[in-house]
């Protein structure tokens, strides 16, 4: 059985971005640019000192909004001062946030104040109806942009020795992917994987598009345990 890091292999370690200022106050930012916090800053290194302390990595990718590209730039520059990494970051915009349609921008309190009928009947839709109602994409709409770009990951990574990435992205793309490629039981309701937590998959044949990848570690945020809110 193919082992992580051995010849042809593939290990992705998805990162949810670093805290945002839009996180910070309970804003559902969708696709729209917020920057960092200060805190969010300080996960994105912990991350990459993290992932460092891993072994090597040939890739580092991104969501172009700006959240996760500086969160992948920020790990890419740990990684670089360890000797773990030696390239730039590449940003795929298939990764990017769901649109949220009109609920993006908000917090969910202000919905609830100004439209209370709305998230009345948002609450109790099924989730894919739920996100059409408000004009969001659907899950089967992320995938098809999210694990496209994942795919290409995949082709990219091959053959050769085992190749190591890392895959900047956002809450709301990563547990739909996580949800559609190992159940419902992963990260469940309205969970989602705290920011700047790595969750760890493998695929001992990322070049066949029937390969299916194993979850080794799910939304860890051990390299965050003394910063307190990791949240958000």
């Amino acid at each position: 059985m193919a082992t992580p890091g051995g010849p042809g292999t593939l290990e992705i370690f998805f990162v949810r971005h670093g805290q945002s200022t839009a996180n910070a106050g309970g804003v559902w930012q969708g696709q729209l640019e917020f920057p960092l916090s200060e805190l969010g800053r300080e996960q994105a290194r912990r991350a990459g000192a993290a992932l460092a302390r891993t072994g090597l990595f040939s890739a580092v990718y991104a969501s172009p909004l700006a959240r996760a590209s500086d969160t992948a730039h920020i790990i890419a520059e740990e990684m670089r001062q360890s000797g773990g990494f030696s390239g730039e970051v590449v940003e795929l915009a298939g990764l990017t946030e769901r649109h949220g349609g009109i609920l993006q921008g908000r917090s969910f309190e202000q919905t609830r104040t100004e439209r209370p009928e709305l998230v009345e009947k948002f609450r109790g839709l099924p989730e894919e109806e739920a996100w059409s109602l408000v004009g969001a994409e659907t899950d089967r709409q992320l995938m098809e942009r999210f694990g496209g770009a994942v795919q290409s990951i995949r082709g990219i990574s091959g053959a050769g020795r085992g190749s190591r990435a890392v895959v900047v992205a956002h809450g709301g793309v990563l547990r739909a992917f996580l949800r559609a490629t190992f159940g419902g039981d992963v990260l469940p309701a309205n969970t989602r994987a705290p920011n700047a937590s790595l969750t760890r998959v493998f695929w001992k044949n990322p070049g066949d598009p029937e390969d299916k990848p194993e979850l080794l570690e799910l939304a860890d945020t051990s390299h965050l345990d003394d910063l307190g809110n990791t949240g958000g």
